[in-house]
């Protein structure tokens, strides 16, 4: 029997509409092991990952709401995973969180962009860590953004 493919939750800031390269690093290590990328349909580093992984047609995606579709969803193959039930009666950040903590739970481990402000990213980072899984943080300042490609 297959052993199911791991999955990755890919996360960032909304400050962020380009990546770097060592976060490409990390994610380019990930599809080459033909990891299910989980992400979300924010603008910011959300989007910035839907259409690279569109750019190489990389199919293995889930896309990850609150709503009943997508926000944002700039791939032409990909799944998308509505989280609505959850979110019921919801608004605001909780609102919003609640696809965070679905792609927590379902991942296998995470790598994030973060502006080391973003209250989401953060959340994040610390969601995966206090569920025992790996977490990669790469950081961009306002003095790095010279090096977002």
């Amino acid at each position: 029997m297959a052993k199911p493919a791991k999955k990755v939750f890919v996360s960032g800031s909304k400050s962020i509409s380009a990546l770097n390269l060592e976060f490409l690093q990390h994610l380019s290590r990930a599809i080459q092991e033909g990891f299910e990328i989980l992400v979300g349909d924010c603008y910011g580093v959300d989007a910035a990952v839907q259409k690279h992984l569109a750019d190489i047609n990389y199919p293995n995606v889930t896309v990850y709401c609150s709503g009943k579709k997508p926000r944002n969803f700039f791939l032409e193959k990909g799944n998308i995973y509505s989280c609505i039930d959850l979110s019921k009666n919801l608004t605001g950040r909780d609102f919003q969180y609640v696809k965070d903590i679905e792609m927590s739970k379902d991942c296998d481990y995470g790598i994030a962009l973060w502006d080391s402000k973003s209250i989401g990213t953060g959340k994040n980072i610390k969601r995966l860590h206090a569920l025992g899984k790996k977490i990669i943080v790469c950081i961009v300042t306002e003095k790095d953004n010279h090096s977002i490609v």
